[in-house]
């Protein structure tokens, strides 16, 4: 049965607006191509302070015009909140034609922009991404394009995010009857999260990857190289009471620069190294920064997964942050019925704490520092980080 859960959370306020400086690391890559080496340094090192800048709440806003299928404009430029200071390039690496960068950025801050939160990373579940109308996959031959998406997606999470990490299931596609997950109100399974020890539910769907009608100039003697759309929805549910608590949708196009009839794997580097790839991964980095935003101020929530007399085991783990010696609030669910008898849940909180002793990647276990049996801590109760 579907769960609602209320929690009071109580947010300290930011008094101070000065500015701090930070030190921090950021990569980029790109390929070489035709052996020019400076070029390509300089294309990853604007690929590092964008994936940066998008983190920090920057965005790029990007102009091109065309005129009869030659690109005669084409520029970036850069909103951003904070202040980029001293850029340092730490390491620099060549390997099968693909040359990292990594750089040392100061990046000023305002204190303003910081949330108090503890250090923890929550663990996002991608299933394959959905998509309405298959046929759209047929130019190109992309029918594998959901699973790469899904793939993609939790790849710049995992190398992007600071609030999340991503357990990727791309093979595993939900069946949801008629893009149940575009309804409103609609809440996801909770055992879905519940099977993977995940806090969230990451969900995409695809709504437009069509091309635009080409023009044939010169008689047919050639053509424009067409636009092609991608247009994605991301939703985002919690794993305990299943509600979605974010959605966004993400639209773009870029040029399809293979030929019409020429079968395109949308698991291989040439399809990402093309504009409509990188037109993708675009949008997946700023969907990156926009769910650190959500998550940067959400308390993330333990559940008690197993108790046997007084040792109890939660769904958090190294993976999250979690080490040796952390102290966590225990918080009790209870059922009460609504209007329509349906059990919802809500969270009262106890004395218990516990210690944290034992860590896995995935889950965490220790002892109840109090046993009274009037504590009546069950499974699925919750845990939070003091």
């Amino acid at each position: 049965m579907m769960k609602r859960l209320y929690l009071l959370l109580l947010l300290a306020s930011v008094t101070s607006m000065s500015t701090f400086a930070q030190w921090v690391e950021t990569q980029g890559e790109a390929r070489i191509m035709d052996g020019n080496v400076n070029r390509a340094r300089e294309a990853a090192i604007e690929q590092a302070l964008k994936y940066l800048s998008l983190n920090d709440g920057g965005q790029f806003i990007s102009e091109q015009q065309t005129e009869n299928g030659r690109l005669i404009k084409d520029s970036l430029s850069l909103v951003k909140n904070n202040q980029l200071g001293r850029v340092e390039l730490v390491n620099e690496t060549i390997d099968q034609q693909r040359l990292r960068v990594t750089l040392r950025v100061d990046l000023l801050q305002s204190e303003a922009q910081q949330c108090q939160t503890h250090a923890l990373k929550a663990a996002l579940l991608i299933p394959q991404a959905m998509i309405d109308d298959r046929s759209q996959l047929n130019y190109g031959n992309l029918g594998n394009l959901p699973q790469a998406l899904s793939t993609r997606l939790g790849k710049i999470l995992g190398q992007q995010s600071q609030t999340s990490f991503s357990l990727v299931h791309a093979t595993e596609r939900l069946d949801l009857p008629g893009s149940i997950a575009s309804r409103q109100g609609q809440r996801m399974p909770t055992w879905l999260n519940e099977l993977n020890n995940s806090q969230y539910l990451l969900l995409p769907e695809i709504m437009d990857i069509t091309t635009e009608p080409v023009q044939s100039h010169l008689f047919g003697l050639w053509t424009d190289t067409p636009q092609r759309q991608f247009q994605l929805r991301l939703s985002l549910y919690h794993g305990i009471s299943g509600e979605l608590i974010w959605r966004q949708n993400y639209a773009s196009a870029a040029q399809w620069q293979f030929e019409r009839q020429e079968t395109v794997s949308s698991q291989s580097q040439r399809f990402w190294d093309s504009s409509y790839g990188k037109n993708i991964d675009t949008l997946l980095t700023q969907a990156s920064s926009d769910i650190d935003k959500v998550l940067q101020c959400r308390p993330l929530l333990g559940q008690i997964i197993a108790k046997q007399s007084d040792r109890i085991m939660i769904n958090l783990g190294r993976n999250n942050g979690i080490s040796v010696g952390d102290k966590f609030q225990l918080v009790l669910q209870q059922n009460i019925p609504d209007r329509l008898d349906n059990m919802r849940a809500i969270a009262t909180q106890s004395r218990a704490t516990i210690t944290i002793d034992q860590v896995s990647q995935q889950t965490a276990s220790a002892k109840l520092a109090d046993t009274n049996p009037a504590l009546n801590i069950q499974i699925n109760d919750l845990a939070i980080k003091m």
